[in-house]
């Protein structure tokens, strides 16, 4: 019985770590698999991902922690992202049940983007969507964390209607759909849209903050501010009515 239980227990920690996102390799599933059997109450494993910004290197130190019931859990990750020119920044991540980031999720938010999520509204007391984003502004918090901002439902931000209004072409009903799903996760967007009369490919990010889309050109400049876009998006130049700002043990 005793084996079963370890086979099963293992078999869900290789599960979690492919539903967080960071993959089934064989080299990760061996680490996990010498941490369960060391004798050490707690362990770490280290891996890297190629879902950064181009010219970004994203490192992850996963902890977990095993209980006296011979429970283990993946009880946080730490993110530690470094940009082409060197300079990193490094949040940790919450593991839990009800609500956890998925790696991706988690290099979008240290690249500066903003995440939906379900999030407690503490003032209605009820699970509500809501897009949150890193403070790089101010400094950390107490647990060595940026602490987040968070646009409550209330704060109106409705990303099919952003993308209504933002001109965009598709080829396919489903690819709206598709493309309102991945820029909620914070992600870069391969888009179309008219410009000039023309419909030309391009780049697309949620800005929930202003409700708008920050767009870029296929040479990734920011359209109408020939801006680049950096892979440290730190535009935290916004008003903050209505914006709740808060440290999130996640």
């Amino acid at each position: 019985m005793e084996t079963q239980k370890e086979f099963d227990q293992t078999q869900y920690l290789k599960a979690q770590l492919k539903y967080l996102g960071f993959g089934e390799d064989s080299a990760l599933h061996k680490d996990l698999e010498k941490g369960i059997n060391s004798k050490k109450q707690q362990f770490e494993i280290k891996t890297a991902s190629d879902k950064a910004f181009p010219g970004n290197k994203a490192d992850f130190t996963l902890k977990y922690n095993k209980t006296e019931k011979g429970g283990i859990f993946l009880n946080s990750y730490d993110l530690s992202l470094t940009d082409k020119k060197g300079e990193s920044v490094s949040q940790n991540f919450r593991v839990s049940r009800e609500s956890s980031y998925t790696a991706k999720e988690a290099i979008n938010l240290l690249e500066g983007r903003s995440v939906k999520i379900e999030f407690d509204n503490p003032k209605s007391k009820e699970r509500e969507p809501a897009f949150v984003k890193l403070n790089f502004v101010q400094e950390k918090n107490q647990w060595g964390n940026y602490n987040f901002q968070i646009f409550y439902k209330n704060y109106g931000v409705d990303t099919a209607e952003i993308v209504e209004k933002s001109n965009l072409v598709f080829d396919k009903p489903e690819y709206k759909e598709n493309t309102i799903k991945s820029l909620e996760k914070g992600n870069v967007v391969k888009v179309k849209f008219e410009q000039d009369d023309q419909v030309v490919e391009g780049r697309a990010v949620l800005n929930p903050q202003n409700r708008n889309l920050k767009l870029y050109d296929s040479e990734m400049n920011r359209i109408n501010t020939n801006k680049p876009l950096e892979g440290l998006e730190q535009d935290d130049k916004h008003g903050k009515n209505n914006v709740k700002e808060q440290s999130i043990k996640r």
